[in-house]
């Protein structure tokens, strides 16, 4: 089946400079199904370069070795090689050049697999599936609210308000080595696939993604006016939105 998508990002109200990344078929690679979107961090342009030279470097590497690839297995393997390798190159980068010390980036990145979603994911960008009236976040951040959750010294009313809510735990490009989180699911047709950076998650509720999502006429129309929802809440942080799902009579938009 052919997977129809929508993408959108914005420098925000507050940024001067955008250092989201994303990755959607119709740019110079041409990977069919594959999706990404990459938060960076660091002092001046370092995060733009780091989220950019991870992006660029995974679509090189899946570019060359995605024809391999022909089970569930192999095509875990290969994102996981992607990230490995793309990660160490953001490192040295880091540790060759002073105005890029201390670089990093998130990355929540999808790959439509025939009855399957396979995702990779390290950071606090996210993964979402929207089905009717519901949502599922799929990802887990990589945050200090979130580890402050799960050993239940905050709750989820105060996470919003929790003055470290931007701090992650783990990044790519920071270290030589990254842990990545990896995830499968089962989707049809009647799944819509959201990434986004948390750009989009500081501003706009799961609810209002869902209404959204239902009165949007196709995912171009989606993206677009998920983020224009978070600019109309503040816009205080960079925000990228890919939407994307099955379609037999699709059309790339």
């Amino acid at each position: 089946m052919v997977v129809e998508f929508g993408a959108y990002s914005h420098v925000g109200k507050v940024r001067k400079n955008n250092e989201d990344s994303y990755y959607i078929p119709s740019n110079k690679y041409g990977i069919e199904n594959l999706f990404m979107v990459a938060d960076g961090m660091g002092g001046h342009n370092a995060g733009d370069v780091a989220s950019k030279m991870l992006v660029r470097e995974i679509a090189d590497y899946f570019k060359l070795n995605i024809d391999k690839v022909n089970k569930s297995r192999e095509i875990k393997e290969l994102m996981l090689d992607a990230v490995h390798h793309a990660n160490k190159i953001v490192y040295d980068c880091s540790l060759s050049d002073e105005r890029y010390e201390g670089m990093g980036t998130t990355l929540t990145m999808a790959y439509f697999f025939g009855p399957k979603l396979c995702i990779a994911h390290v950071g606090d960008s996210r993964a979402y599936v929207i089905y009717k009236d519901s949502i599922e976040q799929i990802t887990k951040d990589h945050s200090l609210v979130q580890d402050l959750l799960e050993n239940g010294s905050i709750t989820e009313e105060e996470i919003d308000n929790h003055p470290q809510r931007n701090v992650i735990t783990r990044a790519l490009g920071t270290d030589e080595e990254v842990k990545i989180d990896y995830y499968e699911r089962k989707i049809d047709e009647k799944y819509i696939i959201l990434l986004c950076t948390d750009g989009l998650i500081n501003h706009v509720t799961s609810q209002e993604i869902i209404d959204i999502s239902k009165e949007s006429k196709d995912l171009s129309e989606l993206a677009r006016r998920l983020t224009i929802e978070a600019l109309d809440d503040g816009g205080t942080d960079n925000i990228t939105v890919i939407v994307a799902k099955y379609n037999d009579r699709a059309k790339e938009r």
